[in-house]
């Protein structure tokens, strides 16, 4: 989760207890350190609201897996590049539990959420808490590198004059991060041919850089992350079967922020306390605002989250974030589109309804508006990689269906 930087978060020592390694200490009004999981109120409430100070955030916002990957990042990368996993929810708690669990092992790792859950401050923290914290932590991009030759040079390297712009030897992200964790952000966006060598690699640990006459041997363990449903992507042929078998020997789903319960709370209280560490002002958000965002779904999630806070303190004029400040980053309409596209698509894709009752006869009775429509085929394209012809396969229709398919979106200007 990338937040306003500042500087690390700290609090004056009072009372001390012998701490597992890496963990942090936190001062409490009455004097006895603590850290981990406490049995924190409801975070500072609505009512009468003041802007969070760093003993409340801290015991309140961290479980006790987040305290020492955060300690840990901060020992491994510095302050500027702290790991915050914020959030008490069973559901957070029990993922970083897991998570935790997980770390010690070499197997790959799947992490799947939607776009702004977290998914690479888990990549990060599953470095950090394994065996492996020390050595090359390498980020890859999938959707970056979209041509094939491109891409399996990212990962693998290539020789001089491989392929057209190779002017020299290059290694590739295995080759460098060669005992360490390579994390592959946005996996279903990789090339096919990168997934065929990517395979090879899971199971043997051996790939040929492009041009190349010999194999190479690395010892990495990948963590992959997607926003995307690799299952509905197999059935549209556009992820390998085995390479997603190969994958998710350990699989961790991020829940999306509605369904975090006060954890948005908690989010927005980190955040201000991080913009008030780095530019020295206090500010707190309105008991109305506070009222409005509580029944707000968060489609961005956490990410979303970070941005309120961020425009409504940029923009508030006193020490009061108003509704004003940030409502450009809020839109109610959009989110009970996006609600209803999501539902339908899952409902269409799962084989439970067909295209044609689902959206074709509720629009033309006008029970479906545009909006909604355009939205469910925008989904459907991203999952696609922009293929109407994909997207007709996982909407479950005839191929045959193509023309009057594309007729119907083009005749009312349902194309995104």
């Amino acid at each position: 989760m990338a937040l306003p930087q500042g500087p690390e978060l700290t609090a004056p020592r009072v009372g001390t207890v012998d701490l597992p390694p890496g963990l942090v200490s936190i001062a409490t009004p009455d004097s006895a350190a603590v850290t981990g999981r406490l049995k924190s109120p409801r975070p500072l409430g609505f009512p009468d609201r003041l802007p969070p100070d760093p003993s409340s955030v801290m015991h309140g916002a961290f479980s006790e897996v987040a305290l020492r990957a955060r300690a840990l990042s901060i020992q491994e990368w510095g302050p500027e590049r702290a790991v915050d996993m914020v959030g008490q929810h069973p559901s957070y708690v029990g993922l970083l539990a897991r998570l935790q669990k997980v770390s010690v092992y070499d197997e790959p790792v799947l992490i799947t959420g939607e776009s702004g859950s977290g998914k690479e401050s888990l990549a990060q923290a599953i470095y950090l808490l394994g065996a492996r914290r020390g050595k090359p932590y390498v980020l890859v991009n999938c959707p970056q590198y979209q041509d094939g030759n491109l891409t399996v040079s990212e990962l693998f390297g290539h020789r001089k004059g491989s392929f057209t712009g190779a002017i020299v030897d290059r290694k590739g992200c295995f080759e460098t991060g060669d005992g360490g964790v390579v994390f592959l952000d946005e996996i279903a966006d990789l090339h096919m041919s990168a997934q065929v060598m990517l395979l090879r690699a899971l199971a043997s640990g051996e790939f040929q850089p492009l041009g190349a006459d010999s194999q190479k041997t690395v010892n990495v363990r990948v963590v992959a992350a997607t926003n995307r449903p690799l299952e509905q992507l197999m059935v549209a042929q556009q992820f390998r079967h085995d390479l997603f078998f190969r994958l998710h020997y350990f699989m961790l789903r991020v829940p999306p922020l509605r369904e975090r319960g006060d954890d948005w709370l908690f989010l927005l209280d980190y955040a201000l306390f991080r913009l008030h560490e780095k530019y020295g002002v206090a500010k707190k958000f309105s008991r109305e605002a506070l009222d409005m965002l509580s029944t707000y779904r968060w489609p961005g999630n956490v990410r979303q989250v970070i941005s309120v806070a961020t425009m409504g303190y940029a923009l508030a004029d006193g020490d009061t974030i108003t509704t004003r400040d940030f409502e450009a980053q809020i839109d109610f309409g959009r989110e009970s589109q996006l609600d209803s596209a999501e539902e339908l698509f899952e409902q269409i894709v799962l084989g439970q309804e067909t295209f044609w009752a689902a959206v074709y006869e509720p629009f033309m009775k006008r029970d479906l508006n545009r909006a909604q429509v355009r939205a469910l085929i925008k989904k459907g394209l991203a999952d696609c990689g922009g293929s109407y012809q994909d997207l007709l396969a996982l909407v479950r229709a005839p191929a045959a269906d193509y023309q009057r398919f594309m007729d119907f979106l083009r005749h009312h200007n349902l194309k995104p």
